[in-house]
């Protein structure tokens, strides 16, 4: 249930907020047609009352890490209440590949990213001989995509920004992002991965805060923080919490295509989804795709299930049916929601001259 209903002026912001993270309060103010003060009092208002939460994610594929990973599962009718406290203890300082973990009553989906295939497989094997034996999972299976990053379209990396404007009546164009992203192309010296770090692991603080946390000058955080966002190796996102805000559900599709639906056969398909879906992941191969969205009503799920679903039937794309899971919002729990800060704390040796 949603905690209260926002005023005009608290959406326009919220969406501010999450559409354009890296702006301060007066861009924000310029870009909304706000006051200032206005801005800086909702802005500090939602943030207190956990409607959103500040996340700097490192496209950790520009490091060399090759493998995108997708997943999901049932979980052991036995294993409730007490599902999401367990999968916390199995998460407590293991698994950094893993990095978006949600947990419904009867299912749980899982995304990952790995610096090669190898550790892809241990980890997945590692997670699911520890989720049987944590009673979670009946029968030990994981139904997994492994998509190569170098081949694989990242059409939305955690941007809830058309989520919300299509929830709160707001008119927008989401960018569409059809090519591949570049792997292994950013190479860090020690001190640039220590400041990395530093700024992954404290999203929510200021230049100055993350360089004492890390023992370094405020002007060297400043100066490569600015530089890895221009590269494209960081990325801020606002999350907003969407169970408060009175969304519905989460949905997870997994899909496989027939060997003609390659990526440049499906791209109108490709460009539709991520505008009319609120999505805020979703990753596709030739060959499968995953999208995680987060729905404001059923009605509005069964009319997208309803137009998606004949528009690939009339396409042939599909590869069989598509694997779709539907989970209540105010009973899924959501577990390092796009926290990177264990994976990032791995990076050293080869990729750390």
């Amino acid at each position: 249930m949603a905690k209260r209903s926002l005023t005009d002026n608290e959406r326009k912001v919220l969406y501010g907020l999450v559409h354009h993270p890296t702006r301060n309060d007066r861009e924000l103010s310029e870009a909304l047609r706000i006051k200032v003060s206005t801005v800086t009092a909702i802005r500090r208002r939602l943030g207190a009352s956990d409607y959103f939460v500040t996340r700097r994610i490192p496209m950790m594929h520009r490091l060399g890490w090759e493998i995108l990973l997708a997943g999901h599962g049932r979980l052991a009718q036995t294993a409730n209440p007490h599902a999401s406290a367990r999968m916390r203890e199995i998460l407590e300082g293991r698994f950094p590949t893993i990095f978006h973990v949600a947990m419904s009553p009867d299912h749980f989906t899982f995304l990952g990213m790995a610096p090669d295939y190898t550790t892809s497989r241990r980890d997945l094997e590692e997670l699911r001989t520890a989720m049987h034996r944590a009673g979670l999972s009946d029968t030990g299976l994981l139904s997994t995509i492994v998509f190569p990053v170098g081949l694989t379209v990242l059409g939305n990396f955690f941007d809830y920004s058309h989520a919300l404007a299509l929830a709160f009546g707001i008119e927008e164009k989401p960018p569409v992002a059809l090519h591949p992203g570049e792997v292994g192309d950013i190479e860090l010296s020690r001190k640039e991965t220590d400041v990395l770090r530093g700024l992954v692991r404290f999203p929510e603080l200021s230049d100055k805060a993350v360089a004492g946390k890390i023992k370094a000058s405020r002007q060297a955080v400043s100066k490569m923080r600015r530089t890895f966002e221009a590269d494209g190796l960081l990325r801020t996102v606002r999350l907003p919490n969407v169970r408060a805000l009175g969304f519905e559900l989460f949905v997870s599709t997994f899909a496989r295509f027939t060997p003609p639906a390659t990526l440049k056969a499906r791209a109108d398909a490709i460009e539709k989804t991520l505008k009319v879906t609120p999505s805020f992941f979703y990753a596709s191969c030739n060959m499968e795709s995953v999208l995680f969205a987060a729905v404001k009503s059923y009605e509005h799920f069964s009319s997208l299930r309803s137009l998606f679903g004949k528009y690939y039937e009339e396409r042939g794309f599909l590869a069989g049916d598509a694997t779709i899971h539907i989970g209540l919002a105010s009973m899924t729990d959501i577990l390092r929601n796009a926290d990177f800060s264990p994976a990032i704390q791995t990076l050293q040796g080869p990729m750390a001259r």
